[in-house]
């Protein structure tokens, strides 16, 4: 399969689309590329930057994917083809000022010129304002890929200047399927799945040994609460914070730890249901008949306030240990 055909499979409506504006040469300055992660922004941005500068493009095939343009693009090299992305936690003025810069110059191989922007809900208001010139007043041969999840969050001036295109999520089943299509069993898979909606994270959780190693954190850091496990601040101190150093670690760790909730959650309400957890399925069924409604929704509750913490910058370590205080302090029995 072409890569045309794999992101027309991806996003056939947005594929549709855009292969019908570039054959017929009627791209727009500028896009609004809205969805959620792993529905395919990126490669698709990628796509239409390789549609403009593809050596060999053939009838059926808008891009080849092979010819030097085509692997300059996919490594971030092509000079005429710029990336922008936060810097830390946002998109700094710095560095649109220096992306003004370049794009004010002529082109170094052609009179074209595209600007991938990642996570474009995340510019200063200082920064977007910088851009604002560049839409409302693109030069010839410009284009103009903006990527958000969060699309009521690019400053209006900017999102009324663009042709909005909304990306479709994979439902949970065609997520699954895909995986599995690569040689990941159906168990992981549904984890994956649970916590993802992309495929291309997910290949990464896969090359290494982390998500395994996080994973099991996230287990023994239930049976900590809820078994005879670890003493669960003694683990979170010397097992846990080790592991999880970076807050989109963290997060993950969280959201582990979440999916053992959830299946509990599901468990209480209906004894049909397979656990994502499947591995733990005999520990979760004694739980959900162990513990109350309450108490389940309550701590799940917990676990959400936490990850928002998170986002606001609290201590981390403080976050863990005010988490397993308040879950251990709320014991309820059915």
């Amino acid at each position: 399969m072409g890569l045309q055909d794999e992101l027309r499979t991806l996003q056939p409506v947005v594929m549709d689309l855009f292969t019908q504006s570039v054959m017929f040469d009627r791209l727009s300055h500028g896009y609004l590329l809205a969805g959620a992660k792993g529905t395919g922004k990126k490669q698709i941005a990628r796509f239409l930057a390789k549609s403009l500068f593809c050596l060999e493009p053939t009838e059926k095939e808008l891009v080849c994917g092979e010819c030097v343009n085509c692997t300059r693009i996919d490594n971030h090299n092509h000079p005429d083809v710029h990336f922008l992305k936060p810097d830390g936690a946002s998109i700094k003025i710095d560095q649109v000022r220096e992306l003004k810069m370049e794009l004010t110059k002529r082109g170094m191989e052609s009179d074209k010129k595209v600007l991938i922007i990642e996570e474009a809900d995340k510019m200063t208001l200082q920064a977007a304002n910088s851009l604002l010139k560049f839409i409302e007043e693109p030069e010839p041969g410009m284009l103009l890929l903006f990527l958000t999840e969060n699309p009521s969050q690019i400053l209006p001036t900017i999102a009324s200047r663009l042709q909005p295109v909304q990306f479709k999520e994979l439902s949970f089943n065609q997520l699954v399927e895909r995986l599995v299509s690569t040689g990941i069993s159906e168990q992981k898979a549904r984890i994956y799945a649970s916590l993802t909606g992309s495929i291309q994270e997910v290949m990464e959780y896969e090359e290494g040994e982390f998500f395994a190693d996080a994973r099991n954190a996230a287990i023994k850091l239930y049976e900590g609460l809820y078994q005879t496990g670890p003493n669960p601040l003694i683990f979170i101190q010397e097992t846990w914070m080790p592991l999880f150093k970076e807050k989109e670690s963290l997060k993950l760790g969280l959201d582990l730890f979440m999916l053992l909730l959830r299946d509990v959650l599901h468990l209480s309400l209906s004894s049909e249901y397979e656990p994502i957890c499947v591995g733990q399925k005999d520990m979760l069924v004694n739980d959900a008949l162990k513990f109350s409604l309450a108490k389940i929704t309550g701590d799940i509750e917990l676990v959400l306030s936490a990850k928002t913490k998170l986002d606001s910058n609290m201590n981390p370590q403080l976050l863990m240990e005010q988490l397993v205080l308040k879950v251990q302090g709320g014991h309820l029995f059915a």
